[in-house]
């Protein structure tokens, strides 16, 4: 009598928190009406028939809460669409996040904001990655809150299991009737503990068992969609971790019956997670022959600058490892192609740059007024797109430069120092940058950088880190030209210190 009496409780509370979570879900579906759209998809990649391209996208879901403020943006003085301004850069994707029911505190970043979203991704001819975040709020490695209305069943996994996977695939059949499918889908994000909980107290120890079965019920909602409308949606796992510890997660829940995945997502950001770009190469190569599956870079960004527009503190000052310590735009998309190419050449599947276009305004955050991201972002504090920034690492029109100078005229003590237009801080100074030594005991010293093919310029070295230190040529100081005439990917540009 008390196992029936138990399974009668069950199943109210689960018929009870199904309807909750469907009313919620609901509410937002008949807020917006199906989006007919009469733009051609020029360029838009169906898995159906397709497999997909290398992936180089941006995370654009505060897009809408920013323009809806009256932001605007430019590149070369001209009032440009976000969306179309990614395409026509050579990005292919947009990620966009998807919270469960936010409503208690803002109107974004719901299904209705996320359509939305899709409509004018897929009118610019974009590919979509869904993110379910399943809260109702921001998830990452220190907070990760089951939605309200799935609170009353968070002890009970299988009913929760259940929970998950309804709303993914409900989700899904309504984007799909809508014209508005994602090409990929995000199961969970930054979920590097126990996931859905009702206390972040409770986020460690990692409850593997519950976790995979959660993550099991959003693969298998993916399948099955799948399977039942002939569609090939590809569906990532993400977490934010260093690769050892990322490849020891995977271990784990593979241990508890973790179903097949398509891409596993990392965050990877210089400010937390200290490694480098090559080494982030070597995790993919890694992941793909011990697992199968191919490495995303769910989100990534580099500052180009420790100044700030607003008085939000800005949540990232550190320089990837082994960069000079001069933030600068250019460093900004050197360090996005070295992410792009690290992953190329060892199987990755791609990358996103997160929230490039949050530029200070006066929306308001769980944070305050303005961003934490400014200096992040890919455009200056007017909101011009920055000259040579990361929003040009998407390009296929980049040439790995190495600028050499050989320092033995100057003196034995010396060391190679580079300053040009390529160094400037965004705000129109030119930068000292320490160049490498080519190996110990050597009076070579170099510095790599990535420009634009046919870009041409000014630079010129120095043998110290002050400005008094510039090289003299043929009796006096004067500027260098550089001109990226070639049709390869690399130049070198080799110089004698202080000779022509």
């Amino acid at each position: 009598m008390k196992t029936e009496c138990l399974k009668k409780i069950l199943f109210v509370i689960f018929a009870t928190v199904l309807s909750v979570g469907f009313i919620a879900c609901q509410n937002q579906i008949e807020d917006v009406q199906p989006i007919e759209s009469n733009q051609p998809e020029v360029g838009l990649f169906s898995r159906s028939t397709s497999e997909l391209p290398f992936l180089q996208g941006a995370d654009l879901s505060y897009i809408n809460e920013l323009q809806d403020g009256g932001v605007k943006y430019y590149d070369n003085g001209n009032e440009v669409d976000p969306y179309r301004m990614l395409k026509e850069y050579g990005g292919n994707l947009v990620r966009l996040r998807l919270w469960h029911n936010p409503t208690t505190w803002t109107q974004y970043s719901t299904l209705s904001d996320v359509k939305r979203s899709i409509g004018r991704a897929k009118a610019a001819g974009l590919n979509v990655l869904l993110d379910f975040h399943y809260s109702d709020s921001w998830t990452d490695p220190e907070k990760n809150l089951v939605p309200e209305a799935w609170r009353p069943v968070v002890k009970y996994s299988d009913i929760l299991a259940d929970s998950v996977y309804n709303y993914t695939y409900q989700t899904l059949t309504h984007l799909m009737n809508t014209n508005l499918l994602p090409e990929l889908v995000q199961i969970g994000n930054e979920t590097n503990k126990s996931i859905m909980v009702a206390d972040n107290a409770d986020l460690e120890p990692t409850n593997f068992v519950r976790n995979t079965k959660l993550f099991n019920a959003g693969l298998q909602a993916v399948a099955d969609f799948n399977s039942d409308n002939r569609k090939n949606i590809q569906t990532i796992l993400h977490v934010a971790m260093n690769p050892n510890d990322a490849m020891y997660w995977v271990s784990n829940h593979k241990k508890y019956g973790l179903k097949s995945f398509d891409l596993l997502g990392v965050s990877y950001y210089p400010q937390w997670q200290d490694y480098t770009p090559a080494q982030l190469g070597e995790f993919a190569a890694r992941l793909y022959s011990t697992y199968g599956v191919r490495l995303f870079v769910a989100e990534t960004g580099h500052i180009w600058t420790r100044a700030w527009n607003d008085d939000n503190i800005n949540l990232m000052s550190k320089m990837c490892m082994g960069y000079p310590e001069t933030p600068c735009p250019q460093l900004q998309k050197d360090f996005l192609i070295e992410v792009k190419e690290a992953l190329i050449a060892n199987g990755g599947a791609g990358f996103s740059a997160w929230e490039p276009f949050w530029v200070s305004a006066n929306n308001q955050t769980l944070w305050g007024v303005g961003s934490n991201w400014e200096n992040v972002a890919f455009f200056d504090f007017n909101n011009n797109l920055l000259k040579h920034g990361g929003m040009e690492a998407y390009g296929d029109y980049n040439v790995k430069v190495t600028f050499e100078v050989n320092m033995w005229e100057a003196g034995s003590d010396k060391k190679g120092y580079i300053t040009g237009d390529f160094t400037d801080d965004g705000f129109g100074n030119w930068q000292i940058i320490p160049m490498k030594q080519a190996e110990e005991g050597s009076s070579t010293y170099y510095f790599d950088t990535y420009l634009c093919r046919n870009q041409s310029g000014r630079y010129y070295f120095l043998s110290d880190s002050t400005w008094t230190s510039q090289e003299y040529i043929n009796g006096w100081q004067q500027d260098r030209t550089y001109n990226i005439s070639t049709s390869d990917t690399w130049m070198k540009i080799a110089k004698k210190f202080g000779e022509e």
